[in-house]
């Protein structure tokens, strides 16, 4: 074998350069394949991930009805997989580049998928997707900061870019601009709000930095329209209370 791709839950792949070296398996299942009523009615088959096979407009397909699947297994007590060594081997991957982002995402919406709660699963696609995000910005000055103010802001008092917000006076319905109360000394979000690290504003637009929902494969693919939509405008509100309104509207 060449190497593995190892996901969480102890669960890994082997990553192969030739199907030559594929074990023969009654119960390998191409995984664009994949069907409730075909061929998966014994328990421990293995998936074949061969990227030459299916087309990357399929990703997000492949991925529910999979998800659909691991579900349905799960509450018939059905499995995944083979038992080694206390891992769970799951099956084979071909034609993979390491270097090609959306290989790469596919791999990580299998990750999600064998997560054992659904609470579990939606930890895990908002870090990752929060740690994708800030990393298009950590050390790269997008905003084009100077003496504290950014490129949107450059000309005015503001020196907390985008991470202020309207809040309500206490006497009278007036409100007024402040800086956002979870903006960290070291100028981080210390509540890691998914919502605000996917705001960009026209500034960084103008440049070509956006973020859209639908094009992050695991928030399109693991998430329904009203989740989406918090997931959007829930701004300047910490992980907890956002996963706590997805898991709501699941």
């Amino acid at each position: 074998m060449d190497n593995l791709y190892n996901l969480d839950n102890n669960i890994f792949f082997y990553i192969l350069n030739s199907e030559d070296n594929i074990s023969i398996n009654k119960n390998l299942i191409c995984i664009e394949n994949i069907s409730i009523n075909n061929d998966l009615h014994s328990n421990n088959f293995l998936l074949k991930i061969d990227f030459n096979s299916f087309d990357k407009k399929d990703y997000k397909k492949i991925l529910k009805k999979l998800l659909k699947i691991h579900n349905i297994f799960y509450k018939v007590h059905k499995n995944f997989g083979i038992c080694q060594d206390s891992k769970i081997f799951l099956g084979y991957i071909l034609n993979f580049n390491k270097n090609d982002k959306e290989q790469n995402d596919f791999l990580l919406g299998i990750n999600a998928i064998f997560f054992k709660t659904q609470y579990e699963r939606y930890n895990y696609i908002y870090d990752t997707v929060c740690d994708f995000l800030d990393s298009g910005f950590y050390g790269k000055n997008l905003c084009d900061f100077k003496d504290n103010r950014c490129g949107e802001k450059r000309n005015t008092s503001i020196t907390c870019g985008c991470c202020r917000h309207y809040k309500t006076k206490i006497l009278g319905p007036f409100t007024k601009l402040v800086p956002c109360e979870y903006l960290s000394s070291d100028k981080t979000c210390s509540v890691k709000c998914i919502s605000c690290k996917l705001f960009t504003c026209n500034y960084l637009e103008k440049k070509g930095v956006k973020y859209r929902i639908k094009d992050i494969l695991l928030l399109n693919t693991f998430f329904n329209p009203i989740q989406k939509y918090f997931i959007k405008y829930m701004v300047f509100t910490p992980k907890e209370k956002i996963l706590k309104t997805l898991m709501f509207y699941k």
